[in-house]
């Protein structure tokens, strides 16, 4: 966990209401998670990690014409972040893309609020996803996501 005491999240997501709704989840788990902000755009996602150095980026597939799987690789690039793909696709061909993109985790929106928190949490600490019912993809096993998460 970080210095501080709880692990810095940022969502990006298109959607203004899932904006809102993940980021009052997250809030809601304080001291353990905060939300350190949100970007609805690429460019804005790029700027947010740069600027934020969050320590999960919680990530939309879809953000409008861009697609957020192609930013996975920039974004650890910005930050020692783990990234966990957030999404209402349920085709397996995009969480296997995100999870060699680097992605920790891929889960479905419609994952229970307990589910979600577990991951980002999981995410965090590299330590194996346990898959539940909701999940699209496994995670990367623990020891390439740490690798993943410093390269």
């Amino acid at each position: 966990m970080h210095v501080n005491g709880h692990i810095s999240v940022l969502i990006v997501d298109d959607h203004p209401g899932i904006c809102a709704g993940v980021a009052s989840l997250i809030e809601a788990e304080w001291p353990r998670l905060r939300c350190v902000g949100s970007a609805n755009s690429a460019q804005q996602a790029l700027e947010q990690t740069r600027a934020l150095q969050p320590h999960v980026v919680v990530l939309d597939v879809n953000l409008g014409s861009d697609d957020g799987l192609a930013l996975i690789p920039a974004l650890h690039h910005l930050a020692p972040c783990a990234v966990l793909v957030l999404t209402s696709l349920v085709d397996p061909h995009v969480a296997l893309r995100a999870q060699r993109l680097g992605a920790r985790a891929c889960l479905h929106k419609s994952a229970p609020a307990a589910e979600l928190v577990t991951a980002i949490v999981a995410a965090w600490r590299a330590d194996e996803y346990l898959p539940g019912s909701h999940q699209v993809a496994r995670g990367l096993p623990a020891d390439q996501a740490i690798a993943a998460n410093r390269g």
